[in-house]
C-alpha cells in the first residue's frame, strides 16, 4: 500500500489500544498512551526505508531492493524495537511492553499485510524464501481503503474528546471494505474458473479505477493465457489469448540478474525481444496480470550491451494516468 495509508493503519491499531486511566478525563493521554500512538505510526511506515537505501537499475530498485528484508516477518521485531525506542526516547517514563506489543502489532498489520493483499505483493518470508506473495485483494493505491481511515484522523484531530473512537470507526470502516474485496475476489474466481472449467489456473486482480469490475487470466492447456474482465454482474468478457511467450528468452539472457529478477515478478509473461541497432538487445518484459482490456500497462525494458551488460533499465506504466482512464473507459486504443 501506499505511505499514507500505512500509516492512517498503524495509528488505528495503536488506538486499539485501551488509554491508561488518568485524572482530569481521556483527554490527559498518559506517557504511554502518547508513545504507543506515535511507535505504531512509525512502525508502520519505516520498513518502506528501503527505498530511500536502494540502489541499482530501475528493475532492481522496484523488485528486489524495495520490499525487501526489511518487510520480512523474520525483521518486524526488530523494526518494532526501534519504533519503540524512538518513542520512549519522545516520552520519558512511556511503559515498555505496550509500546512495543503495540509497535509488534503495526508492522505486522499496519505494513506486511496491506503489502501483501496488493496484487504487487511481498516477499515475507525472506530470507528463507525469495518467493513474491500476492493475494490481489486491492490496488497498491485504493482511495476506498484510504478515505475512512482519513476521514476518522480528521475527525480525531478535530474533536479530540472522542478521538479514539473516530479513529475505530474508521478503521472497522475501512477493514469492512477490504473484507468485502476478498468476498468478492472469491466470487468471481469461481465464475471464471466455471468458465474456463479447463483451465490449469485461474487468477483474478483488481482493475484501477474500478470497484465492480475486476481482471482475470487464466492458464490454459499448452501454455496459453487467456485475459479479459470479469463484471460482479454478468460472465467473464475474454479480451486476449496468447500462448506465453517466456521461452523467446535463450538462456544467456534469463540468467542475467536483472533479466531473471522481472521474469520472477511477472506472473504471466508477455516477454518481447529486439535487437539494438549499435548491438545488445531490446528486452520488454510485461505481465498480463496488468492489463486494460487485455493490453498489459506495466512493463520492464531492459537495454543489454553485447556483452550482456545492462546499459538501460526503466518500468513503463502504459501512459500517464489521464491516458490509463481513458482507455479504461474506452475512449482510447491500446498500443
Amino acid at each position: 500500500m501506499d505511505n499514507l495509508t500505512h500509516g492512517l493503519f498503524g495509528l488505528a491499531i495503536g488506538a486499539l489500544r485501551p488509554p491508561d486511566a488518568r485524572p482530569g478525563g481521556p483527554e490527559r493521554a498518559s506517557p504511554t498512551d502518547r508513545a504507543v500512538l506515535v511507535a505504531s505510526v512509525l512502525a508502520a511506515e519505516l520498513p518502506d526505508l528501503d527505498t530511500l537505501l536502494a540502489r541499482g537499475d530501475a528493475v532492481t530498485v522496484a523488485l528486489q531492493a524495495h520490499r525487501g528484508l526489511s518487510h520480512a516477518l523474520v525483521s518486524a521485531p526488530l523494526v518494532a524495537l526501534i519504533a519503540t525506542l524512538a518513542a520512549r526516547a519522545l516520552f520519558r517514563g512511556a511503559r515498555w511492553t505496550p509500546v512495543f506489543l503495540t509497535s509488534l502489532a503495526s508492522v505486522v498489520f499496519a505494513h506486511l499485510l496491506p503489502d501483501l493483499w496488493t496484487g504487487w505483493g511481498t516477499r515475507v518470508l525472506l530470507p528463507f524464501s525469495d518467493t513474491r506473495l500476492s493475494l490481489d485483494w486491492t490496488m497498491v493505491v485504493d482511495p476506498w481503503v484510504t478515505l475512512p481511515l482519513l476521514a476518522g484522523a480528521v475527525v480525531a484531530w478535530r474533536r479530540r474528546a472522542a478521538w479514539r473512537r473516530a479513529l475505530l470507526v474508521g478503521f472497522a470502516c475501512s477493514a469492512a471494505y477490504v473484507g468485502l474485496r476478498v468476498a468478492t475476489w472469491a466470487t468471481l474466481t469461481q465464475r471464471v474458473e466455471a468458465t474456463y472449467a479447463s483451465a490449469e489456473a485461474v487468477r483474478v486482480f483488481p482493475l484501477p479505477f474500478s470497484v465492480g469490475t475486476w481482471r482475470y487470466v487464466a492458464t490454459l492447456p499448452g501454455g496459453v493465457f487467456a485475459a479479459g474482465d470479469v463484471p460482479l454482474a454478468g460472465p467473464p468478457v475474454e479480451a486476449r489469448r496468447e500462448p506465453a511467450s517466456e521461452d523467446v528468452l535463450p538462456e544467456d539472457l534469463r540468467a542475467v540478474p536483472t533479466v531473471r529478477e522481472a521474469l520472477a515478478w511477472a506472473r504471466f509473461p508477455r516477454v518481447r525481444l529486439e535487437p539494438l541497432p549499435e548491438g545488445g538487445w531490446s528486452i520488454r518484459i510485461a505481465d498480463l496480470r496488468y492489463h486494460l482490456r487485455g493490453e498489459p500497462t506495466l512493463a520492464f525494458v531492459i537495454h543489454l550491451d553485447a556483452d550482456n551488460t545492462v546499459r538501460h533499465a526503466e518500468l513503463e506504466r502504459g501512459g500517464s494516468p489521464g491516458e490509463l482512464l481513458r482507455r479504461w473507459r474506452g475512449q482510447g486504443t491500446a498500443p
